[in-house]
């Protein structure tokens, strides 16, 4: 416990990144503060008091976080520095404690942080200029120990040093390893949050090129509108809970049978639900898939009850031709789709009828081999003027006429 706080002392305040590097500048001080005194516990005679200062001196580094985030690890750097250099002018070179000047370059680099990598390198400059100049200079044997001693203090010195060398690199490689694994993690979640987002093709192709304009054109596309028939009216009387989790429940039933049909939703507005077919990805058969999907979606919206608990009836709308699809914005940014069969489907869905499925002249020209579709006859549609129209009936392998001629339609169940 004692030695913890010791650890953490004066690095409370600072960010995260600098305190990590404060608790690594007191871990090393107490260490050099150890080593010392192990090594005059085992040395003859009592310390002078330079060696005594140099120990407390040491010990009472992290006092000085106090005057910011460099002052102990140059305080530490140059405690070494004053302490190899006297060993070294009172016993030589012989013992391998110039060593320790190799160590003072990581140190300075792991204690200092990559922002002050200029004090770091100069820290290192001075060390390697002292280790060469008092290399050279100082005799490697002064006489003031023997040579068992210098034997053994050789192997203490090349030990300790590699010990350090050691820990600076594996605690850096442990940092590493850390961000790339939160890099690793952040990448997966802004991945999943694109893919929740966007299509898979287009997330794929912001992921590997951001700044990349996505707009496309697809001559062959089919789309969906689809409305909750009376919602507005019975939403404005409903409380929060029960508007939310009413539509959280038929549009999650929604999106696997989307989903189910290899389609792709757009977006849901309020109560309505746009779906592509042949956006992002182009298919041949885009019409016969939405149709299919357009029938599933009517059936599965049939069993269920709206927030009233009457019958949840849907009113939707297919239209088929060319659009343009692409990503809109930088913050918040959504796909969508832009175009006359964009317009036209949701034209369609306006003004259907509950339980139908209303398409455009096109679209019923597409399905004809292989749906029962219904004439509605001409339907007056905004921008547009009079449209002959169609309501789709089912598909001819569940039994269903090819195309039943009708003036008008007023009752909203599908015929047989």
């Amino acid at each position: 416990m004692l030695l913890a706080s010791y650890f953490d002392y004066g690095t409370h305040g600072y960010p995260p990144k600098v305190a990590r590097r404060l608790r690594a500048t007191n871990i090393t001080a107490g260490a050099v503060a150890a080593t010392m005194v192990v090594f005059q516990l085992v040395s003859p005679g009592l310390p002078d008091w330079l060696t005594v200062a140099t120990i407390v001196g040491n010990a009472s580094i992290p006092l000085l976080h106090r005057f910011g985030p460099v002052a102990a690890p140059v305080a530490l750097i140059a405690l070494l520095w004053l302490h190899v250099s006297r060993v070294i002018l009172e016993i030589g070179t012989s013992d391998g404690i110039y060593l320790a000047f190799l160590s003072a370059a990581p140190l300075s680099i792991l204690l200092l942080g990559l922002e002050r990598l200029w004090i770091a390198a100069l820290l290192s400059i001075v060390s390697i200029a002292l280790a060469a100049v008092l290399f050279i200079t100082v005799p490697a044997d002064t006489g003031v120990v023997t040579p068992t001693e210098t034997r053994i203090n050789f192997v203490l010195n090349l030990t300790l040093n590699a010990t350090v060398l050691f820990l600076v690199i594996a605690y850096i490689a442990r940092i590493a390893a850390r961000a790339e694994e939160a890099a690793e993690r952040e990448r997966e979640r802004s991945d999943l949050l694109l893919l929740n987002i966007l299509p898979e093709p287009v997330a794929n192709r912001l992921r590997d090129a951001p700044g990349d304009l996505v707009a496309d054109r697809y001559q062959e596309a089919s789309v969906l509108f689809a409305d909750i028939a009376g919602f507005t009216r019975h939403a404005s009387q409903a409380e929060p809970e029960a508007l939310v989790g009413f539509l959280n429940t038929v549009f999650r039933r929604f999106d696997a049978i989307v989903e189910s049909h290899g389609l792709e939703k757009i977006k849901t507005l309020g109560d309505g639900y746009v779906v592509m077919s042949g956006v992002p990805v182009p298919r041949a058969d885009h019409a016969e898939a939405l149709a299919h999907a357009a029938l599933s979606l009517r059936d599965a919206a049939s069993g269920l009850t709206d927030i009233s608990g009457q019958p949840l009836a849907m009113r939707i709308g297919l239209a088929t031709g060319p659009v343009i699809a692409g990503v809109i914005g930088s913050k918040k940014f959504f796909y969508d789709v832009w175009g006359d069969a964009v317009n036209m489907a949701a034209r369609m869905q306006e003004t259907g009828l509950p339980g139908r499925i209303h398409v455009t002249s096109e679209m019923a020209r597409l399905l004809e081999g292989s749906f029962a579709l219904t004439a509605r006859g001409p339907v007056e549609v905004k921008g547009k003027g009079s449209s002959e129209t169609w309501f789709l009936v089912g598909s001819r392998k569940a039994g269903h006429h090819a195309i039943v001629d009708e003036d008008t339609i007023e009752n909203p169940v599908d015929p047989v």
